[in-house]
């Protein structure tokens, strides 16, 4: 019995590694993953006979980890230029800030706009991904937060938003580095940003 829990324990953490890293929704890596499998589930299925088995309660409950990349840009650090092209200059979101529009070399379809906001070091303490025209109608930019909420499970946070609430998602973690995650359907003006969907990301620097 011991063997095989440590089997499933090993098994648990490989699939949280996989769910973690699977990728955005909208990037490259989760259309193809999603392609893919459709194409399975228009495989035939052979029937198999059903056999009745006792089953042992299994159920492992691991920690999840914070959020530490978005858009394989690392957190609290200085933009990778490996992971994103820097094509100008936005409004900082706090005195003796920065900010800089950038082109990540991994893009969602659900944005056509990135900001990354940096602290006085220089580095991502903020990140906000949107979209400037509108996405569609309100059924289909629900959808996608719905997407969002699905990838964002499997990190570390917390729901704030009620279950009934399908235009907005509000997300907060109280990790070593406290992070907050906004997303909307609902049109917004602030600063240099016109949005019609977008995704906020920022980690308490306090």
């Amino acid at each position: 019995m011991v063997f095989l829990k440590v089997i499933l324990l090993s098994l648990s953490l490989i699939l949280l590694s996989l769910s973690g890293n699977a990728g955005e929704p909208g990037t490259e890596q989760t259309q193809q993953i999603e392609k893919d499998k459709n194409l399975e589930n228009q495989k035939p299925v052979a029937k198999k006979k059903s056999i009745k088995q006792k089953l042992v309660n299994t159920d492992i409950q691991l920690p999840k980890n914070p959020i530490d990349t978005i858009f394989l840009q690392p957190l609290g650090k200085p933009i990778d230029p490996r992971y994103a092209n820097l094509s100008g200059n936005c409004i900082p979101a706090q005195k003796n800030y920065d900010c800089k529009i950038v082109v990540p070399k991994k893009k969602s379809t659900h944005f056509n706009k990135y900001h990354y906001y940096l602290n006085a070091n220089k580095h991502v303490y903020g990140v906000i991904a949107f979209r400037d025209h509108r996405i569609g109608n309100v059924d289909h930019c629900r959808s996608l937060i719905g997407e969002w909420r699905e990838y964002f499970n499997n990190f570390e946070f917390e729901t704030k938003t009620k279950e009934e609430n399908m235009d907005q998602l509000v997300l907060t973690t109280s990790a070593i580095k406290p992070s907050e995650i906004y997303m909307s359907c609902y049109p917004e003006s602030y600063r240099d940003i016109k949005s019609y969907f977008s995704l906020k990301l920022f980690i308490d620097e306090n």
